[in-house]
């Protein structure tokens, strides 16, 4: 990939959802102790936990389907964030408005910092940075204009027709699983609905396992690195004439 400068912001963000997400080892089922310690270690804001329909799913079922292990089964809202808890994985969420990276790096940092008191995860063995956009358009044909995408099935180019694309692409230490779909919509938080082109990219650092002590000393770090190997896949993803179109600020 080229070296390109990116941009700081967008004055139209097309953001509806972002994710750090960390999967770990423990000796103990993790989602009957930790929501209780998180919730008593969150002192600012408004918090309240909410049980998941995951948890009323047998744990032995659970376990052995690889589409539940990882699911949250509970759920704290805190102010305009989510702490989302399953057995073998924690996650961070933004309700929308996106507050922006600074914001949200620290509310991380703050979580993985609270969950290393805890002494109840042994290891880390992966994280990971999700980020998903929709881009309007009036059009299909407009939507699929907006992504820096070439499509041909035989003979047939790909112009005005609904797709839905998923490519694993490793690049900088991370796997990237990027997926472009159309058409496509999302409800915020705030119910409000988005439609458009979706362009998802979660990026993975995986194969590692690392004890919480040493994943927390060096999160600060990790996180601007894969934040920005995101970012830069994300704009890899767009047309030149879509960045101009969402209106960068560059600083």
């Amino acid at each position: 990939m080229t070296a390109k400068p990116l941009p700081k912001k967008l004055n139209k963000e097309p953001l509806v959802d972002a994710v750090f997400e960390i999967r770990f080892s423990s000796s103990i089922p993790i989602s009957s102790v930790l929501p209780g310690f998180l919730f008593a270690h969150i002192n600012d804001g408004d918090k309240k936990i909410e049980r998941l329909p995951v948890a009323d799913i047998p744990i032995q079922m659970r376990e052995f389907d690889p589409n539940l292990r990882f699911q949250p089964l509970l759920r704290i809202k805190w102010d305009k964030f989510l702490i989302l808890i399953g057995d073998e994985s924690l996650a961070i969420a933004c309700a929308m408005p996106y507050p922006g990276w600074l914001n949200f790096k620290a509310k991380i940092v703050e979580v993985i910092n609270i969950l290393k008191g805890s002494q109840i995860i042994d290891n880390v063995n992966r994280y990971s940075l999700k980020y998903v956009d929709i881009i309007d358009g009036e059009t299909l044909s407009e939507q699929i204009k907006r992504v820096n995408l070439s499509l041909n099935i035989g003979n047939h180019i790909l112009s005005s027709e609904p797709f839905n694309i998923r490519v694993e692409i490793p690049y900088d230490n991370y796997l990237h699983i990027v997926q472009i779909a159309t058409p496509s919509s999302a409800t915020n938080f705030d119910g409000q609905t988005r439609d458009g082109v979706l362009v998802a990219v979660d990026s993975i650092s995986e194969q590692l396992t690392i004890d919480l002590t040493r994943f927390a000393d060096t999160l600060a770090d990790n996180l601007e690195a894969i934040h920005t190997s995101n970012k830069t896949m994300f704009f890899e993803c767009l047309r030149p004439e879509t960045i101009t179109y969402l209106e960068p600020i560059y600083e």
